[in-house]
């Protein structure tokens, strides 16, 4: 082929990849509800779906007829769905995969694993394995191409694999030169640093590639390395320092550095999820201050895990000052959230310093439906009394970070359960539902691409990096919804009470403080259609 011709070739084949697992998943999505069908769509459904492994089986074949390295060696598997009641008479849907994977799925509805059909398989010849008996082949290539960034970051891969790390970054830091958008040079870098126990330097290089390229294929393997790289620190730091705590006691913590603490959540056992949302959130926004150090949440989770306060609701003052000392955080914020069957939602939270010494609590108070808008000026009161007055830009944007959309919120909260749980394929589905409710929160979009990534990452081989280094996930809005009757386990109106819903037009929120208050500007209104204030759809529900 010419180089034009070859071009022209290369990107037709990346072009049908999204929208062929596109209809792939929707196909499967339909046919799980195969059983209220008629036997004629059945049929039809059925020879889509045939028709699409077809097509991608020639696809990924072509590899082969353009000398591509290591040929056409993609395997497709197939992994069947657990039946729920409500798929009795249906024998299961196989679910294309990339390759064999040593997932552990827990036992939730089908329609969780329908996310498998975002991932787009076979994009492109290098998703086909590498092989450490490449390594000759492509060392010959690359002395007659010496600027050919695909073979040197593929032959970084078959470093990789050969468990040759030390080269392997060395050559993969040359290819990323060349290819800096291709996700393959990170993954192989910050996978070695993984492996040397270099967690820092695998997250100065995941995260390096995310703020430079979002939007190439390969990002959500990125974010899953990412993901892993950060919780295997956590826990790792957690461990440390319990095995150091009576040295770290005798050292004073750093008072510029504050964490926060999961909030108790008082009322609603389907509000527990909270807990982790808004600490997630209070967190998030005051790193956007850039005055202070903020341990992230992860660490913190981790800390409270391994001390065994992670079950045991609100921290009480002693053990959030040894949490701190171990934390190395002069400053704790921990909060309360009740939030009763009718009336108003209460928020507080209050600071606990290292020397055991506590600050009036600042309380908020509002309807439910508010929640969000208490939230920022809860944090706006936290800064002051961590001794920062904001500025209006400062205020505004905390006021545009995250989300003002109470259902997205919440969906996202319980993905941050499931996920800090281990259910990957539950926590993808939330935060799928949290960008379909608001397509803006970057927050949400960010862990739904992590946690589908994770599912697939989870289980590669050292030779099946090149395949995830190709993965690109399709947007939550683009992925079918199986909203459907397959996936809604409650529906909930969250406005509290008829009362409440009755005076809506008349009545604005009331927010009382015990201390001196900052105003912050109002933030955009939380819900704009009056017909569904307050109505959220609970997914999935955890035990």
């Amino acid at each position: 082929m010419t180089d034009d011709a070859t071009q022209r070739y290369h990107k037709l084949k990346h072009d049908l990849a999204n929208p062929l697992s596109a209809i792939m998943a929707e196909t499967q999505v339909l046919l799980l509800s195969a059983d209220q069908l008629d036997e004629e769509t059945v049929r039809s459904l059925r020879e889509i779906e045939a028709n699409c492994r077809r097509m991608r089986s020639i696809r990924c074949g072509c590899a082969a007829l353009d000398g591509a390295p290591g040929g056409a060696h993609f395997r497709n598997s197939s992994l069947r769905v657990p039946l729920t009641s409500r798929d009795r008479g249906y024998t299961g849907v196989p679910m294309p995969v990339l390759a064999p994977r040593r997932w552990r799925l827990p036992t939730i509805s089908p329609a969780a694993i329908c996310i498998v059909g975002v991932l787009c398989g076979c994009a492109g010849a290098r998703t086909a394995e590498v092989s450490p008996q490449e390594i000759p082949q492509l060392e010959a290539r690359i002395a007659d191409e010496p600027d050919n960034g695909e073979l040197i970051l593929r032959y970084a891969a078959a470093l990789y694999a050969a468990e040759r790390c030390d080269t392997a970054r060395a050559v993969a830091a040359r290819g990323m030169q060349l290819e800096p958008a291709d996700a393959l040079g990170p993954l192989v870098i910050g996978q070695c640093a993984e492996q040397a126990g270099d967690h820092d330097q695998a997250l100065v290089v995941y995260r390096r590639y995310l703020a430079d390229y979002p939007g190439e294929p390969g990002v959500a393997a990125v974010r899953a390395r990412e993901t892993f790289a950060l919780r295997a620190r956590a826990t790792q730091r957690a461990q440390s320092a319990l095995a150091q705590e009576a040295v770290l006691a005798q050292r004073p913590a750093d008072l510029q550095t504050v964490a926060v603490l999961p909030l108790e959540i008082a009322g609603d056992s389907a509000f527990q999820p909270l807990s982790r949302g808004l600490a997630e959130m209070i967190t998030s926004d005051l790193a956007l201050l850039q005055r202070f150090r903020m341990v992230e949440r992860i660490q913190v989770s981790a800390l409270l895990e391994e001390i065994r306060l992670a079950e045991a609701g609100r921290v009480d003052t002693v053990s959030a000052v040894r949490v701190g000392q171990l934390l190395r955080a002069g400053r704790m914020v921990q909060g309360l959230a009740a939030i009763p069957p009718e009336g108003d939602v209460r928020l507080e939270a209050s600071i606990v310093r290292a020397d055991g010494v506590i600050t009036n609590p600042e309380i908020g108070a509002g309807r439910l439906r508010n929640l969000l808008r208490m939230e920022k000026e809860l944090v706006v009161e936290i800064a002051a009394h961590l001794g920062h007055s904001l500025s209006e830009a400062e205020q505004q944007l905390i006021l545009e970070n995250g989300t003002q959309n109470l259902t997205a919120f919440l969906a996202y909260s319980r993905g941050l359960a499931a996920e800090d749980l281990g259910d990957l394929p539950a926590a993808a589905v939330h935060f799928g539902q949290a960008v379909r409710s608001d397509p803006g929160f970057n927050a949400a979009r960010a862990r739904y691409q992590a946690t589908v990534g994770a599912q697939e990452v989870q289980g590669a081989s050292a030779s099946e990096i090149t395949q995830v280094a190709a993965m690109t996930v399709l947007d939550p809005d683009l992925v079918p919804d199986p909203v459907g009757d397959a996936m809604v386990v409650a529906v909930g109106d969250i406005a509290a009470t008829q009362a409440e819903k009755t005076q809506v037009a008349s009545t604005s929120q009331q927010t009382t403080r015990q201390a001196t208050t900052t105003t912050a500007a109002q933030p955009p209104a939380t819900l704009t259609q009056t017909g569904v204030i307050g109505t959220i759809r609970i997914i999935f529900s955890l035990p």
